[in-house]
């Protein structure tokens, strides 16, 4: 699928696709010595080549770049920033017409590389994906391959990209790099989901995106409960998702552009934040709340029907507050539910 169906110069395509063309991974690391052999044999076992491999140590304190560059790794430093700094860096020092992004405790199967360049080649496109498997815990012991995860990506792929159907781990895409593409950057920001908002930039600006799906496997996202780079509380989480919608309503109304696909998948993002940070910070909620009811049906119909019929009653924030008390009343004290988002 397309977002831009313009046709490629197909004559030159054939030339192109005869020329191998450096594919650069980058994998941002941090304290992740258990995982990173692993996430870059799954590189070094890829069909395709040439490719590099850039790790960048974003401020380790254990032997994640020691153990990388024993690979053959060429090792970037940065300081703690966050993965979309560390991501920004690793751009920065890639030499490839192609980027591929892994994080440090994913791998990649065999044939995920040559089939999504020889796609880019094929197409012209400049995003291409695919749909991931997650790796669970095995009952014996290690991992194996559980759920596929298939994004929806509809006409508009900047919206859908912003909703729970579209959603996609960067390490099931492949970006070329271009002037649509290069100009957009991973923010840098301890509550920033800073994947979904490149992903959305990239549609924003123009990069058109192909879907890659054979039904082989691709990203194998491991599922574990080590830390990880990305992960961040509930909250910070939520943050996130609220100021990535408010970014996207506030470039779309510039552009004359919010449409309703646009409006749902507001109202989805505003409502998910809106309920996370009820309760846990009531400044941003009153912010994300105010925003999200701008939306009217779109943004309530996203709410439990229990807190749709109590907004009738008693207007949102009080509805929200009431639900909280009863959550609040439900939970056992000893209940200690990991709620970290991975990603």
């Amino acid at each position: 699928m397309l977002a831009d169906t313009r046709s490629p110069n197909e004559a030159g395509l054939r030339r192109d696709a005869l020329v191998p063309r450096l594919v650069s991974v980058v994998i941002p690391a941090f304290n992740a010595a258990e995982w990173i052999d692993a996430s870059i044999a799954s590189v070094r076992a890829q069909t395709y080549h040439p490719v590099e491999i850039i790790v960048v140590d974003d401020g380790s304190r254990d032997a994640t770049a020691a153990r990388a560059e024993a690979l053959g790794a060429h090792i970037v430093t940065t300081t703690g920033g966050g993965p979309g700094g560390a991501r920004n860096a690793g751009v920065a020092a890639a030499r490839g017409e192609f980027l591929q992004f892994l994080d440090a405790d994913d791998m990649v199967a065999p044939g995920k590389i040559a089939r999504q360049v020889a796609l880019l080649l094929s197409t012209g496109a400049d995003v291409v994906w695919e749909p991931f498997h997650h790796l669970v815990v095995a009952s014996a012991g290690g991992f194996e391959v559980g759920r596929r995860v298939v994004p929806a990506l509809g006409d508009d792929v900047a919206a859908s990209l912003l909703s729970t159907r579209g959603f996609m781990q960067i390490g099931a895409v492949m970006i070329r790099r271009s002037p649509r593409t290069d100009q957009v950057r991973f923010v840098d920001d301890s509550d920033a989901v800073e994947d979904v908002r490149y992903l959305v930039g990239l549609a924003m600006h123009g990069a058109r995106f192909a879907s890659s799906d054979s039904g082989e496997l691709g990203l194998l996202f491991r599922q574990h409960r080590g830390p990880r780079h990305s992960a961040r509380p509930a909250a910070s989480f939520a943050r996130g998702c609220a100021a990535n919608a408010m970014w996207a309503e506030d470039e779309w109304s510039r552009a004359g552009g919010l449409t309703s696909e646009r409006r749902l998948a507001l109202g989805e993002a505003y409502a998910f934040a809106a309920r996370q940070l009820a309760g846990a910070d009531p400044k941003s909620f009153r912010i994300v709340a105010d925003r999200g009811l701008a939306h009217g049906d779109a943004f309530l119909r996203h709410l439990p029907s229990r807190v749709r019929w109590l907004t009738r009653v008693v207007g949102y924030e009080r509805a929200e507050s009431i639900a909280v008390t009863w959550r609040r009343a439900r939970q056992s004290p000893d209940d200690t539910t990991d709620r970290r988002e991975a990603r």
